[in-house]
């Protein structure tokens, strides 16, 4: 999937239980503003729980769509399918206790700053984990970690967050009979192990902020697994608990690490399997990937973290400046297609304007979006456009007894003009993204232009 995919549509699904205080009564307005400023169209439901987010997106959304999760780990797990299967293209929001997944991408914290990096980032195909069958997007584990997430105290983890926890699996660790098991990595031979833990990850991070191994990425198309026998001692259990907090394991002394694109668990029949915080199966299992088959609207930083699996075309691109100087006007003229709509009187002039702004941003986004993988950054509209109250004053200056004439006459020059900048473009010699949105808004100008010219000649 593409940017140019995109449909200009965006679905903010959030949890209500995890909605801050401060949304329940402004409508979620300051999160809603951030998809809307970057020209998407913007709809908010609010949900009781993961598997009303899944309906929500089977009902309404179609592919190319973005749909904004808001919840934890857990429900970014329990949409997995329903995403990919929509062909929908996910962004999440951290309302969660851990948010590994939105730590994997480089998300902030901050709400509004999570929201604003992954909106104007770039969308990449991201791997995803299965055990038996069920998916999971950062880590599936036995032992240790599936038996302390029983122990976890609901009070505790919202008093405490992540370090609820560290609290869970300390108990775990002493308490807890190690297992026995059967373990085969992609065919080769299968080991018999004792162990406390066993730990399998797609993702970069999981169980609040752990990472296994420097180089393990949600794209690399593998599983990175690592496992601690049962004859480490406490001592050492925190040497390696201070290897996934600082470091990887992948050289460690205490932990066995492997990775490969199927493993097979056997052993200890009933044991739980615990997959992003929630327990989802039990033993024997079957570990698996499925290749670049989540659709993820991934922040620039990382992305540039990653640049090795897309190659920098940063400089490449034909016509540059001519293309950054359509992509100024179109915002320009969407803008003052939306300071003129509501002082304009025709009727058929007004729904000319309200339609071409709302398709030319539509337009403006694809193009922006294409041409960013090239370093191409979003074009700043004209200086004197600081605001549509601004221009509406400007507009409010020329109003006289002929006012939609004048107005017509001068969105039929501002056409011309983007028009004419368009036919000087060689579509031909430009990559396969950036010519169809070209194109689209040369028919989408010569349509417009079309339309006024009819309205002039009957007014």
């Amino acid at each position: 999937m593409k940017n140019s995919d995109l449909t200009g549509k965006a679905y903010l699904l959030l949890t209500k239980g995890k909605l801050p205080e401060s949304w329940r009564t402004n409508g979620v307005q300051p999160l809603r503003a951030v998809f809307q400023d970057a020209g998407y169209q913007t709809e908010l439901a609010l949900c009781d729980n993961p598997d009303d987010i899944c309906k929500q997106i089977k009902a309404s959304c179609q592919p190319g769509d973005i749909v904004a999760v808001g919840g934890g780990d857990g429900t970014i797990n329990a949409v997995l399918d329903t995403v990919i299967a929509t062909k929908s293209v996910l962004i999440p929001i951290p309302m969660g206790t851990a948010n590994d997944f939105a730590r994997t991408l480089g998300l902030p914290d901050d709400l509004i700053d999570a929201a604003r990096a992954s909106i104007h980032g770039q969308i990449r195909m991201l791997d995803v984990g299965t055990v038996n069958d069920h998916s999971f997007i950062n880590a599936a584990s036995i032992g240790v970690p599936a038996d302390a997430r029983k122990r976890i105290n609901p009070g505790l983890k919202r008093a405490l967050g992540a370090i609820s926890y560290a609290v869970a699996n300390w108990q775990s660790w002493h308490e807890m009979t190690p297992l026995a098991l059967e373990i085969s990595c992609s065919g080769a031979p299968a080991q018999n192990l004792k162990l406390r833990q066993l730990t399998i990850t797609n993702g970069r991070y999981f169980g609040g902020g752990l990472r296994p191994s420097d180089s393990k990425s949600p794209e690399d198309g593998l599983l990175h697994m690592f496992a601690i026998r049962d004859s480490v001692d406490t001592l050492s259990g925190l040497d390696i608990a201070a290897e996934l907090l600082f470091g990887s394991v992948d050289n460690s002394n205490y932990a066995l690490t492997m990775e490969c694109d199927e493993i097979t668990i056997n052993g200890e029949d009933g044991a739980p399997i615990l997959a992003d915080g929630e327990i989802i199966g039990e033993l024997p299992a079957r570990f698996g990937i499925r290749a670049a088959v989540l659709p993820v609207f991934a922040p620039n930083s990382y992305i540039s973290e990653d640049n090795h699996h897309h190659p920098d075309h940063s400089g490449a691109i034909h016509q540059q400046n001519e293309l950054n100087d359509i992509l100024r006007d179109t915002l320009d003229f969407a803008l003052r297609l939306e300071a003129i709509f509501p002082v304009v009187h025709n009727s058929k002039l007004k729904s000319l304007c309200h339609d071409s702004s709302q398709t030319l941003r539509d337009i403006y986004r694809q193009l922006e979006l294409s041409l960013r993988p090239f370093g191409m950054t979003a074009a700043s509209p004209d200086p004197d456009l600081h605001s549509l109250e601004e221009l509406r004053d400007r507009v409010m200056d020329w109003l006289f007894d002929d006012a939609d004439n004048r107005l017509a006459n001068g969105l039929e020059d501002r056409a011309a003009q983007l028009s004419a900048q368009m036919k000087a473009i060689e579509t031909d010699k430009l990559p396969d993204d950036i010519a169809p949105a070209i194109t689209a808004l040369d028919q989408q100008i010569g349509q417009f232009r079309g339309t006024i010219g009819n309205l002039r000649t009957t007014a």
